[in-house]
């Protein structure tokens, strides 16, 4: 399987000051085991993040597990920890798309085979206030993998990563703290180790022979050639060295700099080759959402090339007519999935 990024990502909050909400969704491991192999650097600790991020006095701040009494939100995600971890960002104040950044950051570590640094994405992201960024109307942040220039012949070839790149533009327009605090979390359940959830053991099972082939997919995947069980070790010290390369030099490390240089020379070892430009170029982009109207409300979804909101949104305009019609709507949207797959097209023409 290509490395895409197929985990979801979830996070709304309601805050007094009317936060915005976003919500997103984001293959494979062995492209992401060869670039979380890059990143040698030295192992930078998190304490400086966490020595900012909590500051002195009774009462939490901002920024400080606890800041917000009361309700927060809610946060959805594939793995539990992910889930937590975007609980504690609503907790501390952050804004939805803050939890969001740090929900797909620790994705990339607890449940790699679906949100790897190697893959990419697309969320929804919408504020009701008509002077926010998004003028009061639903957008599309996408971020799906993007082909190299040049094809090889590996049986999966790598895409360009677009994690990170897709995850910083949602922060940019929706996020509070600080970007590098939002790293952290990921970082730290890297370096430091955390038990492997159930979903990513059943996908380790499901390729395990040619996952385990390679050299560096076994040393994580693997304890003594034998693949993860749940609950046990699951630790990546190069990932989290390559997480604190791009918490302290920034992501245009990972696309332009010197991270970038170590994927182009290691992305024959991940169905490469990817060059330079390839990476330079890909950057992600606003689009803006399918919107269907359903009685007083208006439901968004996302547009391709995140075929699956196409899809979805085929799907329930056929519920619209019969709530009870399951096999018709998922026809329906698979149907115009594989229309679009197919010649591409306008989306509302296709519905």
């Amino acid at each position: 399987m290509a490395p895409s990024l197929i985990g979801m990502i979830r996070a709304t909050t309601q805050l007094a000051h009317k936060r915005p909400r976003a919500a997103g969704r984001g293959h494979w491991l062995r492209a992401t085991a060869v670039l979380t192999a890059l990143a040698c650097s030295a192992c930078n600790t998190v304490s400086s993040v966490t020595n900012a991020l909590v500051g002195g006095g009774d009462a939490p701040k901002q920024g400080q597990p606890g800041y917000v009494q009361g309700f927060l939100g809610a946060a959805v995600a594939d793995e539990p920890r992910a889930a937590l971890a975007a609980r504690e960002i609503l907790s501390a104040g952050g804004s939805a798309g803050d939890a969001a950044v740090a929900l797909g950051f620790v994705l990339s570590v607890t449940l790699p085979s679906r949100a790897g640094l190697g893959g990419g994405g697309a969320c929804l992201a919408y504020a009701s206030d008509r002077k926010s960024v998004n003028g009061g109307v639903p957008e599309a942040v996408l971020f799906t993998p993007v082909a190299p220039s040049v094809l090889s012949n590996s049986d999966r070839p790598a895409a360009v990563p677009m994690l990170a790149r897709g995850l910083y533009l949602l922060h940019a327009r929706y996020g509070s703290l600080p970007f590098e605090g939002l790293i952290a979390p990921a970082e730290q359940l890297a370096r430091f180790g955390t038990p492997a959830p159930r979903a990513l053991v059943r996908d380790i099972g499901t390729v395990a022979g040619p996952l385990l082939a390679d050299p560096n997919a076994r040393a994580v995947f693997s304890q003594n050639g034998t693949p993860l069980t749940e609950g046990q070790t699951l630790i990546q010290p190069d990932l989290a060295s390559t997480l604190s390369r791009i918490r302290v030099s920034g992501v245009g490390d990972l696309y332009t700099g010197t991270l970038a240089r170590r994927i182009v020379d290691a992305s024959p070892l991940a169905g490469g080759p990817l060059s330079l430009a390839d990476l330079t170029a890909a950057l992600p982009r606003l689009s803006p959402a399918i919107v269907l109207s359903n009685r007083f409300d208006r439901v968004a979804f996302l547009p391709p090339p995140a075929d699956g909101g196409l899809a979805a949104a085929a799907g329930f305009a056929v519920l619209q007519h019969d709530p009870s019609a399951f096999g018709p709507a998922t026809a329906r949207a698979l149907a115009v999935a594989a229309r679009w797959r197919q010649g591409g097209g306008d989306a509302e023409a296709l519905l």
